[in-house]
C-alpha cells in the first residue's frame, strides 16, 4: 500500500472555466466591477494564470481580485490567497499564513481548501501530523466529487488509516467516482482492484481497458502495469517489444521498478505479475 502522505501541493487552483474557449474576460471584467464575487474570483485567476499561457502570470492583480472576492464572501478566493501565501506569488512565502485561509476556506465548505488541509495534516505542513484529521478533511472534500481528496481517502480506507476499519469496497467506489472524472492516478488503482478483485468482482479486460487509457495518457504507473500483462501474455497476447516499449516509456519518467522489469525482460527473466494494493 503507498503511503498516505502530502502529495505535492499545487501551485495556484484554478478551475476548470479557465480553459475553456468560451471564457469571457471582458464580461467577467465588468460583473467582478459591478461587485460579483464569483466573477472577482475568476478574474483573479485568470490574472494568475496569464490568461491560460497568453501573457506572464499577474499574481498581484490576481491578489487584487482575490482579496475583493473574499471581502464579499467567496470562500474559493480564500483558498486562493492561501495558494499565494504557501507559494510566494504575489507575496512572501508564509505556509502558517496559507493555512490560516486554508481553514477558513475549508470550514465555509470550499472543497479545494478542504483537500489542501487534508494536505497540510497529512504531511505536517506548519500543523502537527494527524492522519485522523486529515482523513477528516478529505472526506468533506470526497463528498464534493472532488477527485483528489477522493484517491487519497480510497487509500485511507484500503489502508485503514485514519477510518473505523479497513473497506477496501469504499476504497475502489471512491477511486471509482475519482477515475470517472478523469483522476488518471485513480483509474491506475480501479484498474488494479478490477484486476486482484479486491473490493470488487474480478474483471481483467476491465483492467486491461482502464489502464491502456492511462498509459495513452501518459501515466507510468499504467504504462508499468500494462508492460507487465504484455511481457506475461496475460489477458492479452504476449508481446515482448511492447513491453519493452512501455516499460522504457515508465523508466524515462522515472518510475524505477519499470527500470528493473526492463532490464528483467530484457535479459529474458521473468516479470513479476501485479499483486494487489499495496
Amino acid at each position: 500500500m503507498k503511503k498516505i502522505s502530502a502529495l505535492l501541493l499545487p501551485l495556484i487552483i484554478l478551475p476548470a472555466i479557465l480553459f475553456a474557449t468560451d471564457f469571457d474576460i471582458d464580461a467577467k471584467l465588468k460583473l467582478a466591477n459591478q461587485g460579483d464575487a464569483v466573477a472577482q474570483n475568476e478574474v483573479g485567476e485568470y490574472y494568475a494564470d496569464g490568461g491560460g499561457g497568453k501573457f506572464p502570470p499577474e499574481y498581484v492583480t490576481a491578489l487584487s481580485w482575490w482579496m475583493k472576492s473574499a471581502k464579499n464572501g467567496n470562500p474559493r478566493a480564500l483558498t486562493n490567497i492561501g495558494a499565494a501565501w504557501y507559494t510566494g506569488n504575489g507575496l512572501k512565502r508564509n505556509p502558517p499564513r496559507a493555512i490560516e485561509y486554508w481553514l477558513e476556506a475549508a470550514k465555509l465548505g470550499d472543497a479545494e481548501a478542504q483537500y489542501l488541509m487534508g494536505q497540510a495534516y497529512s504531511g505536517g505542513i506548519s500543523v502537527l501530523p494527524d492522519t485522523n484529521t486529515a482523513v477528516f478533511w478529505w472526506d468533506k472534500a470526497a463528498k464534493q466529487n472532488h477527485p483528489k481528496a477522493q484517491f487519497n481517502l480510497a487509500f485511507a480506507y484500503a489502508k485503514g488509516k485514519g477510518v473505523k476499519e479497513k473497506d477496501l469496497k469504499k476504497a475502489f467506489e471512491l477511486w471509482k467516482a475519482s477515475a470517472e472524472q478523469g483522476h488518471l492516478q485513480s483509474q491506475v488503482y480501479l484498474a488494479l482492484c478490477y484486476f486482484t478483485g479486491e473490493g470488487v468482482k474480478a474483471d481483467l479486460q476491465k483492467a486491461i481497458a482502464i489502464w491502456t487509457n492511462a498509459a495513452e495518457f501518459g501515466n507510468r504507473e499504467a504504462r508499468r502495469y500494462l508492460g507487465i500483462l504484455y511481457a506475461n501474455g496475460t489477458g492479452v497476447k504476449k508481446d515482448r517489444e511492447r513491453a519493452l516499449r512501455l516499460f522504457s516509456l515508465a523508466a524515462q519518467q522515472g518510475d524505477e521498478e519499470a527500470a528493473k522489469y526492463h532490464e528483467q525482460l530484457r535479459m529474458d527473466a521473468v516479470v513479476p505479475k501485479p499483486t494487489g494494493v499495496k
